[in-house]
């Protein structure tokens, strides 16, 4: 049986993964994984850990490192 689509609602997309975060904020795929495992990155900043998945929260994400400025999560 194949598997059913979902199509994504405006809340699940909200959600990106790693390259998907990395292509919109400019940042490298690398740096966010090292962020987070340095714990620069974390809940608060709307990384969630799905299995061994990691999704960010691009509107939690946007907030708090986007808008910091320059430096990010530095």
């Amino acid at each position: 049986m194949p598997d059913a689509q979902v199509s994504p609602s405006p809340e699940t997309r909200d959600y990106l993964n790693i390259t998907e975060t990395a292509d919109r904020s400019r940042l490298a795929v690398k740096t966010l994984y090292n962020w987070i495992s340095l714990g620069r990155l974390g809940p608060r900043e709307g990384v969630c850990h799905v299995g061994r998945k990691v999704v960010i929260h691009w509107p939690t994400f946007e907030a708090a490192v986007m808008r910091r400025g320059e430096n990010g999560a530095a």
